[in-house]
């Protein structure tokens, strides 16, 4: 794939004095050239290509422009939006926008210049085919890079730990001692379930690490590990903080989505089935455009695209629903979780950092706008639209027979009023710069009123369609007619551009969809092989890294969803490259990653300090150590269920119970705030956009509105207070307590059992002294004889709770 920039050259030349006769022919060298360097040059030359114009590229020049107008159009200067420019007053409008303004001789000369022809001489600006290849390290091929050799026989055997053990023995760094078996089970659950060993597991492990070798039972530990169910509920959580899942939509009432549960129960069982991850991306972004043999499996993969239909809504009226805004955030989102990329910063401008372009985003634009996004109900349309039915063809045609022709011509014509309110819209922007203060009001009056039709077709749609039987469906998209998207200057959509063919950033090949595939689809399965390229650079480097993050803590690249230029660089190329390869050649498999990562003598060193080490490396770059952990919000909950028994495995079969669909009437100041309580794993919750549950915020959830890369572990005093003092941690204390009441045995057994299953290790005889003190303490300050049992297992529960061992993997 090749990558190019322009190769953009400053001119430097002599200002010239204008022409005193009027007569004298117009050079433009002597007497247009200093012109436009002084007053254009600044915003449009050099790096700076505004609007896609540089007058330095006398190609751009005489092209159609971000703005839709040409600058220059040869012999016409009054239809010349260079010459409009600079005769406006209009703050939105005249150019240059501040500082010193064309004086009327200046703008004559440049009249009379394109009057003549507007002669541009090919020798005064550079070739646009002249191109240079951006030495950005990310926009690079992935380099064909091999584990070195080592000296020290101990890190030979595993190609990671060669990469490592290489940069710290030249930075002289001596790695710390490996981990013990009882911290590298409770490490390695945690990583990949989410959830403790118990302790006859961790019992069999260390024996098991005994009798064949701590590296042997390791890796059938993590074998197993990864074979489980929990396995796709943990790596599925962090799937959803990067797609920033939720089961409402995240419009001013935050309108629920009940269907949103079959994605998330799709992304899950994707992690558990060791779907290929170039596969996974291609599903959620055009699985309805993929064959598929079966019903079931056609319904799966419209499911994936749950993806595109979780982007976030906004606005409260159907006559002025900001769809650009949600399709701001799809492509937003799909720059940063799957591409390391901030694309959509070019919305409103080319981006300021990386050599993505306004049209570049409008190339992609125009695939998704191609897109019919589900509609999930706002304050004044509350009800659904746009859903796709879960059922064949035939069957929906059979349901819906009564009632189709109805509905389609009430979208009919709530489509065909909003067409033309939006070309009012433009209409109006176009002319508002040079309309008197009446006429403006005039033509926002027209506007207000065909917006009241609007809103009536609306209000007579969402009765129709509550009224229709119910079928299963699911909260994703589908096809739309075929369109290119047209650049919205400065980012408003009433204020349309140049027509932008959809196209992929030319920064990595610059792509367009072939003609026949752009007159018949939207191009979201080309999007989709796009990012799945092996040839594209970014996408396998960007999960590995994730996935190394998780593991580890931080990531090989440290700004996890920044791979730009304000980014930060890799602090190990060479290795990122070989993983991203190695992903690739095992068929792009998520689960080899984590083989390849855990089953390194690097992930399974202890976390213990090195004093000399900590002097050179603090932020231990290097991986010297491993780096200490807190568990995350969800695991957390999941443990004290899990310890309780009060947790109920598996995948709930029942979507959440949001009222009824026609009971719906949230608005903007009385959203959508219901909560519903479970003994299910965190996974399963119903998670909002605009209110987050408090438990969540306190120990740093995912937000559910952007890209979560990396999750917070703060230390707070309201983390502290939650352990004394939260309800839910007390019952959970509480049942555990019971368990250890009724349990036959002596004190010194049963505190034996708290250790092994809440810190998964035995205690040390200090501990035990301590802890039988403390048990003598309650018994005796309890009045309630029955319950002084309880009351004092609990005790002993929730203390081991508050310990910094429980709520940290080492």
């Amino acid at each position: 794939m090749r990558r190019v920039v322009h190769l953009i050259v400053v001119f430097c030349s002599a200002a010239a004095p204008i022409l005193s006769h009027a007569a004298e022919t117009v050079d433009f060298s002597r007497d247009i050239q200093p012109l436009l360097e002084q007053h254009c040059s600044a915003c449009h030359g050099g790096e700076e290509r505004n609007g896609s114009l540089s007058f330095e590229d006398r190609t751009t020049v005489f092209s159609e422009a971000d703005s839709g107008r040409k600058a220059i159009i040869p012999g016409k200067s009054a239809e010349s939006e260079l010459i409009r420019r600079v005769r406006s007053t209009h703050e939105e409008e005249q150019m240059p926008p501040e500082g010193d303004r064309l004086s009327e001789a200046e703008i004559a000369l440049l009249s009379r210049w394109i009057d003549a022809g507007a002669n541009w001489p090919q020798s005064s600006s550079p070739s646009t085919s002249t191109v240079v290849e951006t030495d950005h390290w990310s926009f690079q091929p992935l380099a064909n890079s091999q584990p070195p050799e080592v000296a020290d026989p101990n890190w030979s055997q595993h190609e990671i730990d060669r990469f490592l053990q290489k940069a710290r023995a030249e930075n002289g760094l001596a790695p710390t001692e490996l981990a013990s078996p009882e911290v590298l089970i409770r490490r390695a659950s945690y990583d990949l379930t989410g959830l403790p060993p118990s302790p006859d597991e961790v019992k069999r492990f260390v024996a098991a690490a005994e009798k064949e070798g701590t590296e042997k039972a390791f890796a059938t530990l993590v074998d197993d590990l990864l074979s489980r169910p929990t396995y796709g509920e943990r790596w599925g959580r962090h799937w959803m903080d990067w797609v920033r899942y939720a089961d409402t939509a995240g419009d001013n009432s935050d309108f629920p989505i009940p269907q949103a549960y079959l994605y998330r129960n799709y992304i899950i069982e994707s992690f558990n089935q060791e779907l290929p991850y170039n596969r996974f991306l291609t599903e959620q972004i055009a699985g309805d455009l993929l064959p598929a043999d079966t019903l079931e499996q056609r319904n799966r993969q419209t499911i994936a695209t749950g993806y595109l239909a979780m982007s976030r809504r906004f606005g409260s009226l159907v006559e002025r629903y900001p769809w650009h805004l949600t399709i701001e955030d799809t492509i937003d989102n799909i720059g940063r979780t799957m591409l390391g990329l901030t694309i959509s910063c070019a919305r409103c401008h080319d981006h300021k950092f990386d050599p993505i372009s306004t049209r570049d985003y409008y190339g992609i634009y125009g695939i998704l706008a191609s897109t019919r996004y589900p509609f999930p109900g706002i304050e004044l349309f509350k009800t659904q639209m746009d859903l796709v039915p879960l059922l064949s063809d035939e069957k929906v045609a059979e349901v819906m027979k009564p009632h189709q022709e109805q509905t389609d011509k009430l979208k009919a014509e709530l489509e065909k009023i909003l067409a033309e309110c939006e070309q009012k819209a433009q209409d109006n922007a176009a002319k508002a710069p040079t309309a008197s203060v009446a006429e403006q009001r005039k033509m926002s009056g027209e506007l207000d009123r065909m917006l009241i039709k609007a809103r009536r077709a609306g209000e007579a749609l969402a009765k129709h369609l509550k009224s229709l039987p119910d079928m299963p469906t699911a909260y994703a998209v589908q096809d739309a007619i075929p369109v290119n998207a047209r650049v919205q200057i400065k980012g408003e959509p009433d204020r349309p551009g140049a027509e932008v063919p959809r196209k992929f950033p030319d920064v990595l090949g610059g792509h367009k969809l072939p003609n026949d595939i752009a007159a018949s689809s939207s191009g979201r399965l080309q999007l989709a092989e796009w990012i799945t390229s092996p040839e594209n650079p970014l996408t396998a480097r960007v999960i590995v890294n994730r996935i190394w993050q998780r593991h580890f803590g931080t990531g090989l690249v440290p700004s996890a969803s920044d791979f730009g230029l304000r980014g930060e660089e890799p602090t190990h190329p060479e290795l990122l490259d070989w993983l991203a390869a190695e992903f690739i050649r095992s068929g792009w498999s998520i689960k080899h990653l984590h083989r390849l990562i855990m089953n390194s003598r690097t992930y399974q060193l202890a976390s213990s300090d090195v004093p000399q080490n900590l002097a050179s490396d603090p932020g231990n770059h290097f991986y010297w150590k491993f780096n200490r952990q807190r568990l995350d919000a969800e695991s957390i909950r999941d443990t004290l269920l899990l310890i309780s028994g009060k947790l109920e495995a598996g995948m709930p079969e029942e979507p959440h119970p949001f009222p009824e669909m026609k009971k719906w009437t949230y608005t903007q100041h009385h959203p959508f705030k219901d909560s519903y309580d479970s003994n299910r794993r965190s996974v399963y919750l119903m998670t909002k956009r605009l209110t987050v549950q408090p438990y969540f915020q306190t120990f740093d959830g995912a937000d559910p509105n952007v890209c979560t890369s990396d999750r917070d572990q703060s230390v707070t005093a309201l983390q502290a207070l939650y352990f004394v003092n939260d309800e839910f941690l007390h019952q959970q204390a509480s049942e555990y307590g019971k368990q250890l009441a009724a349990s036959k045995g002596t004190d010194r057994e049963r505190l034996l059992t708290a250790f092994e299953t809440i810190l998964c290790r035995t205690p040390t005889p200090q501990e035990l002294s301590l802890l039988e003190d403390h048990l003598a303490a309650v018994r005796k300050a309890t009045d309630k004889e029955k319950e002084a049992e309880q009351l004092a297992w609990a005790s002993v529960t929730r203390s081991l709770f508050r310990l910094n061992e429980f709520l940290y993997i080492d």
